[in-house]
């Protein structure tokens, strides 16, 4: 795979850095309950410039399997638990070299936050491992190895918006070029996916609910008074159970966003902006609120990563 994340790197040194960007589901509905005990969703999933950089350093001779990780976030696994450890697992369970690996993380997306951090992470690793080793895994391959270990890491391969659907293995990119700001909010605490879709009531969700989003979303820029109507079906026992985080979205709406939800499975929260000028306002504004909560501005990153990323908290 031809990986546009990877910023940096030398073979014949064995190391390789590789950006890991989060992401939000613009909207997300739950369909079903499957015998496997997952759930069928549909969801726009897109990767947003707040990144996690990954460094990887294979050790030379290229024997063994021994795995370190270091991290810059004393709240993140850095044994069998994390998922960049379990990803060079499966890659030495489907045959593939790796080597005795040191895996270093520097962490700005908050761990538990229902951005995708961690499978991030664990794509950046498959794409890591493939480029220093030259080992051209098609996406097809990197998907399936994956899914063994996290629905979300697919995603990651893609590199785009993707319309997200069974599971979440199956990928649909969306080529979409509107230019819109970000405000995401953390808490401070994460809340586990399996406790949410089980308290989820499927039978008040309904398939046929509308999503609107401007037509501009595929051309370009917001046109004054489009408006969004964007649905989380997950909210609904987390609003109940963290009636603050409903809170949140009306203030960001009153601050001028033009939709806000909880991303994924929370605890994240994301208003939409038409303007950097704005959106940071509005962050401002909470951060004085909620100096207890981590705020990030943001922009999406429709088709890989260019120099948006790295000005996302610079000028527009």
């Amino acid at each position: 795979m031809q990986s546009r994340w990877i910023i940096d790197g030398d073979r014949s040194k064995k190391w390789v850095k590789i950006l890991a960007p989060a992401k939000i589901n613009l909207f997300l509905k739950v369909i079903r309950r499957l015998p496997s005990g997952y759930h069928e969703i549909q969801s726009l999933m897109v990767p947003i410039t707040l990144v996690d950089e990954i460094s990887l350093f294979a050790a030379l001779p290229l024997k063994g399997d021994k795995i370190k990780i270091a991290c810059d976030d004393p709240s993140v696994p850095t044994h069998q638990e994390n998922l960049a450890y379990k990803a060079l697992r499966v890659l030495n369970e489907a045959g593939y070299p790796t080597g005795n690996v040191s895996i270093h993380i520097k962490k700005r997306i908050p761990a538990g936050a229902g951005l995708g951090g961690g499978s991030s992470d664990a794509a950046a690793v498959f794409k890591g491992i493939d480029y220093l080793y030259r080992l051209e895994l098609s996406l097809d391959i990197l998907r399936a190895l994956g899914l063994k270990i996290g629905a979300d890491i697919p995603f990651f391969f893609m590199e785009k918006a993707c319309m997200v659907s069974g599971i979440g293995e199956v990928l649909n990119p969306v080529e979409i070029s509107c230019k819109i700001w970000l405000v995401i909010g953390f808490p401070g605490f994460s809340i586990p996916t399996q406790k949410v879709y089980q308290a989820l009531d499927l039978e008040l969700t309904n398939p046929d609910t509308q999503v609107n989003m401007p037509i501009s979303l595929e051309g370009g820029n917001l046109q004054k008074g489009e408006t969004w109507h964007l649905v989380n079906e997950l909210e609904s026992p987390i609003f109940v159970w963290y009636p603050f985080l409903g809170d949140v979205c009306r203030k960001l709406r009153e601050f001028g966003a033009l939709e806000a939800r909880m991303t994924g499975s929370g605890s994240s929260i994301f208003g939409i902006f038409k303007e950097r000028t704005a959106a940071a306002t509005a962050m401002s504004k909470l951060w004085k609120q909620l100096p207890e909560w981590k705020f990030f501005l943001a922009r999406p990153v429709w088709q890989g990563i260019d120099d948006s990323w790295r000005n996302a908290n610079g000028s527009d």
